[in-house]
Order: structure tokens, then sequence, then C-alpha cells
């Protein structure tokens, strides 16, 4: 069955904060599938995408990557589903600056810093990567981490991130533990579960909101883990797990983190460095320039790539210990 439309409308402005950007592309990515759609700007700098038009449709408590481009400028944001669609803004930020913040994890200057290149110049540095270039790349490589670890590593400029009404199932009459989609968790605004009874109804309440609250429930911050107590029941009335079924538990928090850790900034470093060596190569490749000395990048491409790997196995170990 066809889900509702979800209209994401979105207005974009220049640097200075005001003035509206015509034809140009805004994309939206749904950060469960990985799916995007793209669309420009009218004449008044606004454009409408609806989430509907997903190959895979959504569902209520998808996160949405939304970002804009134009030269050097860029901005992103993010986005949770609820209902109803969303209006936002895009304010471009100035990516021709050294330390860019359309980038999360580091900065440009952090980037040329840890490979000891030269800012570009058209004369006398063509061949290093622009500053827009390792943004862009580095961008994208940011959305690969956070997408493969489930984690965001930054605080959204200050802002946190937050995930409203995100749905859970249960699959067993004996579940205690569910994962949210992101972490490390803030703070918790609602753990919402099914108290009915009967399958197909719902009737939801919020553990946070009980007096004993503390007795019911707890939360591992560092991995998304929330946890019923089993045993403990509500007005004593009957256990809190609830009973098997699509949407039985309902989550609103805020996460991220309030500094970026250090294998994470290495991670995302090596990560773009990589992509833009390999990008490099394939350019001369297509052009049919013959590639001397190119065993060496590729061995060098390769030694990143085991680097990479074992940051990321690091971090995945390290959710499952602490679980």
């Amino acid at each position: 069955m066809p889900v509702n439309p979800y209209n994401v409308t979105v207005t974009v402005k220049d640097t200075d904060g005001s003035t509206l950007l015509t034809g140009i592309q805004v994309n939206v990515r749904n950060e469960t599938n990985n799916e995007v759609l793209s669309d420009t700007t009218n004449g008044q700098g606004i454009v409408v995408i609806n989430a509907a038009n997903f190959p895979s449709e959504y569902i209520t408590g998808d996160i949405l990557t939304i970002w804009s481009v134009n030269g050097t400028d860029f901005k992103s944001t993010a986005h949770t589903i609820t209902t109803g669609g969303v209006s936002l803004t895009l304010t471009l930020i100035d990516g021709s600056t050294t330390g860019a913040t359309a980038l999360r994890y580091f900065t440009v200057g952090e980037f040329r810093e840890h490979y000891c290149i030269a800012n570009y110049n058209a004369a006398t540095n063509p061949d290093v990567p622009k500053d827009n270039q390792i943004q862009r790349i580095g961008v994208g490589v940011e959305a690969q981490i956070d997408n493969l670890l489930t984690q965001k590593f930054d605080n959204n400029s200050g802002s946190n991130y937050t995930a409203t009404d995100e749905f859970h199932d249960t699959n067993s009459m004996h579940q205690q533990d569910y994962f949210s989609r992101w972490a490390p968790i803030l703070s918790v605004t609602k753990f919402e579960i099914n108290t009915s009874a009967i399958e197909g109804n719902k009737s939801f309440t919020d553990l946070v909101a009980q007096t004993n609250g503390d007795t019911l429930y707890e939360v591992d911050n560092e991995t998304g883990r929330f946890r019923i107590e089993k045993g403990n029941d509500l007005n004593g009335r009957f256990d809190l797990i609830p009973i098997v079924g699509a949407n039985q538990v309902r989550l609103t928090y805020q996460y991220g983190s309030a500094t970026v850790p250090a294998d994470i900034k290495r991670l995302a470093i090596l990560w773009t460095g990589k992509d833009l060596g390999k990008a490099n190569l394939m350019r001369l490749s297509i052009a049919g320039t013959e590639m001397e000395r190119s065993g060496g990048s590729i061995d060098i491409l390769e030694s990143q790539d085991k680097e990479i790997k074992m940051l990321i196995n690091a971090r995945l170990r390290r959710n499952a210990i602490t679980v």
C-alpha cells in the first residue's frame, strides 16, 4: 500500500543569509537504506521533495540527510520523519576557507596537515586536491561512517540530533532490550511501550514520566540499548514487556557527541584520502595516461584500507563488548 506523501520543503539561501538561490540542486538521503532523491530550486529558491517517492518509500522514524552544494559552498542538516512533512531552510556556508564547517569530523586544514600537502594553487600547486574536493568527498565519507556504525560523533553544531517517535518491534514475549537507531544517547525524552494486551491495539505508556521510572528501565548511552527491567510492573497491574508485534515501543531521544573521538577523526581523514587517491588513479586510467609507478600508489591505498578496516572493526568490537 502506498504511503502518504511526506513533503520536504527546502528553501536555499546564499552565504549572506538572505539571497534566495534558484536552480540549485537539493538532495535528500534516507539514511535507513541510503536512497537519494534530488531536485532543483524554483524561482523563489524553494524545492519540494516527497519522501514517498523513495524506491523503498519511508516509515516514521527514518532519518533524512538534506544537503545542497553551490560551487565550494555547502550546507547539510538532518531530519527525523514524523507526520505531515517538514519545511526548512538551508543557508549555505562558505566552503572556500581552510576550516570549512560543512565537515563534521575533521577540517580541510587537518586533512592537508595529515598528508603534508599544500593548499591548491593553479600556478604553483595544480596537482593537489582543491578544498571543495576534500570537502565533498569528506562529507560523503562521514555519512558512510555514521551509517556503518549507526552513531553520530558530533554535536550538530551545538544543537545535537533528535530522534522523535522512533518505533521498534517486539519479537519475543521475553524481549527486554531495544536498540535505538542512533547513538550515543545524550538524553531520553520518552521511552514508551504499548501496554495494551490486545493485538492490534496501541495504548502507549511513557516509562520516563512515571514517578518510579528509574526502576522501570535503564539506558546504555554509549550503545543506545534501552532495557525494560523485567519483573517490575506498572501500578501493580501487569508485567511491562509488550506483547509480540510491530511498533510496540516508541523512543524519543537526543544523540551525538560533544567532541569527535580521535579514532573517528583519523578514520574520516584516512577514508577521505583513500577515496581521493582512488579517484586520481581512475582519472589517469580513464584519460589513457601511462601510470608510472602506480604500483606504489596501489600499495599505499591497500595499506590505508587495512588501517581503515582496523579502526572500524575496533569500534564494532567495542560496541559489542559494551553490550
